[in-house]
């Protein structure tokens, strides 16, 4: 009996020991994976934004211009960029009418990837006037992607940080953030419904419902029907959560 108690005890030594070199693989692999993800977002922001040279005083200053006609050659389905200081959210934004699952787990240039790219809502028409926009993106483990709207949840961070800025072809527009919290794509799934704010009434009712949701007061929310604009990403403290942000634009 004790030589097999010893066998028993080797046998379990062993499988946990490829338990812990599989996982520490994974776990390698992940961050070496999500390390060349961060160098191709890198290489499309250096196309997107060009330094030009100002020379209206001295010394002379250098200012970034985003060139749209550059991503758009290079990926027909990039209609712009996003923008969230003291965030990492620094991305291109891509938009397949009809499509919420391609760039999901397809990169900037059309590859396979984990972390995939944001990209616009499907049913939104990111070129109308009253261009209401939804903006998805993983909730990536090293922070990347959208994972960061998790700090909207703190109220000192929203107040210091309540600017979006997001680039549709050429033109940019500036967005006021005015709730956030985490939802649940069970129960809150309505929020998503961007069809409610084509009538006067429906925008307003949208407008209560997402402030009762929201994890604290702002007092911003929009006075008359102005664009929307909702981030979401997964929330992992809930289940099927759903961290959002939703802003208004100003500019």
């Amino acid at each position: 009996m004790k030589k097999l108690g010893n066998i028993l005890e080797k046998i379990i030594f062993i499988v946990a020991c490829i338990v812990f070199i599989y996982s520490s693989y994974q776990l390698v692999s992940y961050y070496v994976k999500m390390g060349q993800v961060k160098k191709e977002f890198v290489a499309v922001e250096e196309e997107a934004f060009s330094t030009e040279q100002e020379i209206k005083n001295t010394p002379v200053k250098k200012k970034k211009k985003f060139n749209y006609a550059a991503l758009k050659k290079k990926n027909e389905d990039c209609i712009g960029w996003i923008k969230i200081k003291n965030t990492v959210i620094n991305y291109p934004v891509m938009y397949k009418k009809g499509d919420n699952s391609f760039y999901l787990e397809h990169n900037f240039q059309k590859e396979y990837s984990i972390a995939g790219t944001p990209f616009v809502d499907g049913n939104c028409d990111p070129y109308a006037e009253k261009n209401h926009l939804i903006i998805y993106a993983h909730h990536m483990k090293n922070g990347s992607m959208f994972a960061q709207l998790e700090k909207y949840k703190d109220k000192e961070f929203y107040e210091k940080n309540k600017i979006i800025t997001v680039y549709i072809e050429s033109k940019k527009y500036t967005y006021e953030v005015f709730g956030a919290n985490a939802i649940s794509a069970i129960y809150d799934y309505e929020l998503y419904d961007f069809s409610r704010l084509e009538t006067e009434e429906g925008y307003k009712k949208y407008i209560e419902e997402i402030k009762s949701k929201m994890a604290y007061e702002t007092n911003a929310e929009p006075k008359g029907n102005e664009p929307l604009l909702l981030l979401s990403t997964c929330d992992y403290t809930k289940k099927e959560g759903r961290m959002i942000v939703i802003a208004k634009r100003i500019s």
